[in-house]
């Protein structure tokens, strides 16, 4: 049995109840001012107060004072970083601050929260489980090993004779604290309940806000069935997923917007944002090289850009006010660029603000050759 499926079991073992899935929350958002985006934080509460800092929405106190302000947390806050709980709580009660400031923190739905629903605890960090561990950690994790041997001895005795090497192995695979982030992740639990109180996707004015995309090659579907399906998705608890919205092409895992090309890409996109009336869409989920990107002549924006110590601290996020969309680059605001010509200057600026060596150097250079070949290439079909 392997590690998986023993988490299945453990879960299992919770007797955990049905959960209803008749959450409404809302998806559809009019007449906002300003809206802050950020994407994947993966864990990483350092570089998620600094992105709270830069677009002044918190207090030395680390309290609401982004008055109206949308925040939009686009998903991946767990995996890869230590201190997801933390984050999560922390925005926790953001919300319930802004709300009374007539402002919104919105969560959305990544593929990394539904994994960890789906017992899928690859990329979990060692740092989540220490974390949870208290004086009651080594009785708990026992009686949960006890239950996994008699279950695999259920299915072969022959372990008997080896049982001390077996509980051994056990013992190095779920490390103390692992009993209790399971609890956490598990139906009923804190986590869980706060995760599926969000939205997969929704829309701020003009804009589609989701953690990978609204693939515009299937079917085209409402922001509230999206959701409901998402929502349903992750009431199964570790029941596999059978719903395509939950997986590689649904709005958690797609990454057509950021690898596919303009041919196969931009007509669709089109139609698809004209279906939900909408002029551009905003995703996470895949890495830039350090900034906020547009692609498709602005039609997608790109704001995960490796936040986290993981993917090497590139702090940055899109700032929204009207019609205008800016990065704020390390707490720097630049506009963002309108075509080709700008982009140089935009990432030039950017990296002006980056460490040494800026991460945006080799797209810079890039930029600039590609330039330089398409002035040669008009020099001489001029003369």
């Amino acid at each position: 049995m392997n590690c998986r499926q023993l988490t299945h079991l453990l879960l299992l073992l919770l007797t955990l109840l049905g959960i209803s899935t008749t959450i409404q929350a809302k998806e559809i958002w009019r007449n906002v001012a300003r809206i802050v985006a950020v994407g994947d934080l993966h864990g990483d509460y350092e570089q998620y107060l600094k992105v709270l800092h830069d677009n002044k929405l918190i207090d030395s106190n680390l309290d609401w004072q982004g008055g109206k302000t949308h925040l939009v947390q686009l998903g991946d806050i767990a995996d890869r970083g230590p201190d997801s709980l933390k984050i999560m709580r922390h925005l926790k009660k953001l919300q319930k601050q802004a709300k009374k400031a007539r402002g919104v923190v919105h969560t959305l739905i990544g593929n990394h929260e539904l994994m960890n629903v789906k017992a899928d605890l690859r990329y979990v960090h060692p740092g989540e489980y220490q974390i949870l561990i208290t004086h009651k950690s080594d009785k708990l994790r026992a009686d949960y090993l006890s239950r996994v041997f008699d279950y695999l001895l259920s299915e072969n005795p022959t372990l008997l004779e080896t049982k001390d090497t077996k509980m051994r192995e056990l013992r190095n695979r779920f490390p103390l604290g692992y009993v209790e982030h399971r609890y956490l992740w598990a139906p009923k639990g804190e986590v869980f309940e706060w995760i599926r109180k969000g939205n997969s996707t929704i829309k701020i004015n003009n804009a589609l806000f989701v953690h990978g995309g609204i693939s515009p090659h299937k079917e085209l579907l409402s922001l509230k069935e999206i959701n409901r399906r998402i929502r349903r998705a992750l009431s199964s608890g570790i029941k596999p997923s059978t719903d395509w919205l939950a997986l590689d092409d649904g709005p958690l895992w797609y990454r057509g917007f950021a690898f596919n090309s303009k041919e196969v890409e931009l007509e669709p996109l089109k139609r698809m944002l004209a279906f939900y009336e909408a002029d551009y869409i905003v995703v996470a989920h895949t890495p830039t090289k350090g900034a906020i990107m547009s692609r498709f002549g602005g039609l997608v924006i790109q704001v995960d850009v490796g936040v986290a110590e993981h993917y090497g601290k590139k702090r940055a996020n899109l700032v929204i006010e009207g019609a205008e969309r800016f990065a704020m680059h390390r707490g720097h605001i630049i506009r963002l660029p309108k075509d080709q010509r700008e982009l140089l200057e935009y990432l030039e600026t950017a990296s002006g603000y980056d460490p040494v060596p800026s991460p945006l150097i080799q797209t810079i250079e890039k930029l600039k050759s590609k330039q330089s070949q398409e002035d040669s290439e008009l020099t001489r079909l001029q003369r």
